[in-house]
């Protein structure tokens, strides 16, 4: 066969094979105050105040449809779990890359928290999404599995904070990672029926903290112990944070 021959032959393998690649599913998650969509930059009023979002980040694991696994590709080099969101006037992402197909009508599941398995590894060494230092407390405690922080536009110095992540872990010290679960592993888990991969997942922020008093007091940064952590882990039992519904 001629060079010419092998060559052509080569360009057709190339370009059936391009063909048949297909494009990742894009899951796009969008956050909400009381159905409204918001950014960085909007405000938002809870009770006599006005807010605005510093940084909003969280991690998804364990991607499922029916009960079956999803593969994550794209920006995330673990596989098993996703970061989205990020720190306000830096780099955001919504977007998690799904390698399988999708179709409309089916229970979506995922796991807001990064499995243990990979909670309590050295950041310094751990690939990405696991290697972000605002995402994480200490080998002990693991990482933040959602960051949330707001900025009180209307009563300067009365922010708030709620910063989640497994409490209880006992182990020789806070830079040795625990050998069994934490006391308090604080995994939530949310189910979208009817889920269509077309539409955005929206976050709810304001059923975070309903019915809590936006105050310093009110911190909330894992303690099961703490009045502000016990009001939103209940909300977030309720499993209505994450849907496809304004």
């Amino acid at each position: 066969m001629h060079l010419r021959n092998i060559i052509l032959v080569i360009l057709v393998l190339i370009l059936i094979i391009a063909c048949n690649k297909k494009e990742p599913i894009q899951l796009q998650f969008q956050p909400v105050f009381k159905g409204k969509k918001i950014a960085c930059d909007d405000s938002f009023s809870v009770k006599e105040s006005q807010w605005q979002i510093n940084a909003l980040s969280f991690y998804v694991s364990k991607l499922k449809i029916n009960q079956q696994k999803l593969h994550v590709n794209g920006l995330d080099a673990d596989t098993d779990v996703s970061l989205l969101g990020g720190v306000c006037r830096q780099s955001m992402n919504w977007i998690v890359n799904i390698e399988d197909e999708i179709k409309v009508g089916g229970n979506l599941s995922f796991e807001l928290a990064v499995p243990f398995e990979l909670n309590h590894k050295n950041p310094l060494t751990a690939p990405f999404p696991l290697n972000q230092p605002d995402m994480f407390w200490a080998w002990q405690l693991g990482h933040k599995f959602i960051r949330l922080d707001m900025a009180n536009q209307t009563i300067q110095g009365e922010d708030w904070s709620f910063h989640l992540g497994s409490t209880g872990c006992d182990s020789a010290s806070v830079m040795r990672a625990p050998k069994k679960p934490c006391k308090q592993p604080n995994r939530f888990n949310f189910n979208i029926e009817n889920f269509n991969p077309d539409k955005p997942i929206y976050i709810h922020l304001d059923r975070v903290f309903n019915h809590l008093p936006l105050v310093n007091d009110n911190n909330c940064m894992g303690s099961i112990t703490s009045p502000g952590c016990q009001v939103i882990y209940a909300n977030l039992a309720k499993n209505d944070l994450f849907n496809q519904r304004l």
